[in-house]
């Protein structure tokens, strides 16, 4: 696919950002921000143009089934035994992103207990089943996993930031695969203008060499509020 086609790009790049883009189109797409500056700079002005638009939308608060829907999806409660068919799923199964950005404050609200400025994200399938919640405040990050982690013995999840002037990807920390972890803020990123986050699958300990070794499993917006 020719991605130096700027049209082509900005469609795609849409498509990613309000979550149209799914499955194995969605995995090329992140390995492509990872290695692409042009791809990475074209995502992140789209951002710039659709965030306000989330923004200037009223909270809404979802009605009692979608809410217990979601709870289950976050593995904060146990699952119902029985299912909906796929084809009565709620239509919130499918939101864009102004609503995901709601949602993403509904989610991360207890990590949010500080007065100051915080930065958030959350790190998601393309179905919208959380992994890691992340909040930064000041120069720290608080990483929580959700009960979707799936653990790996023989790997590590790692933590990326995405410069939006295309430069190398910067190292963030390795993810917890359960409960909450607290991660420095590395002085190499300071006074960088974020992208996005991306998470790799590195050997234990993490990428040896400094950048990104393993598949790109997830890439994620950062809001902040």
């Amino acid at each position: 696919m020719k991605y130096q086609d700027q049209d082509l790009l900005d469609a795609l790049a849409v498509d990613f950002i309000l979550g149209a883009m799914r499955g194995a189109a969605r995995r090329r797409f992140q390995q492509l921000i990872m290695a692409n500056p042009a791809v990475r700079q074209t995502v992140w002005r789209w951002e710039q143009h659709l965030n306000p638009l989330a923004e200037s939308l009223p909270a809404t608060l979802p009605n009692q089934r979608v809410w217990q829907r979601i709870q289950q999806r976050l593995g904060w409660t146990a699952p119902e035994v029985t299912t909906l068919p796929a084809k009565r799923r709620p239509v919130w199964f499918g939101l864009a992103l102004a609503a995901s950005l709601l949602l993403a404050v509904v989610m991360l609200k207890p990590m949010l207990t500080s007065p100051l400025q915080q930065d958030i994200a959350v790190i998601q399938t393309s179905d919208a089943k959380a992994w890691w919640l992340v909040s930064k405040a000041e120069r720290k990050l608080t990483v929580k996993a959700t009960a979707a982690v799936g653990e790996k013995q023989l790997n590590d999840y790692q933590l990326w930031m995405l410069p939006a002037d295309g430069a190398a990807p910067v190292s963030l920390g390795l993810l917890p695969q359960q409960g909450e972890q607290i991660l420095d803020w590395p002085a190499a990123a300071d006074g960088i203008t974020i992208a996005a986050l991306a998470v790799s699958l590195e050997p234990l300990g993490g990428s040896p060499t400094g950048l990104p070794t393993g598949p790109v499993l997830f890439t994620a917006e950062i809001i902040t509020l």
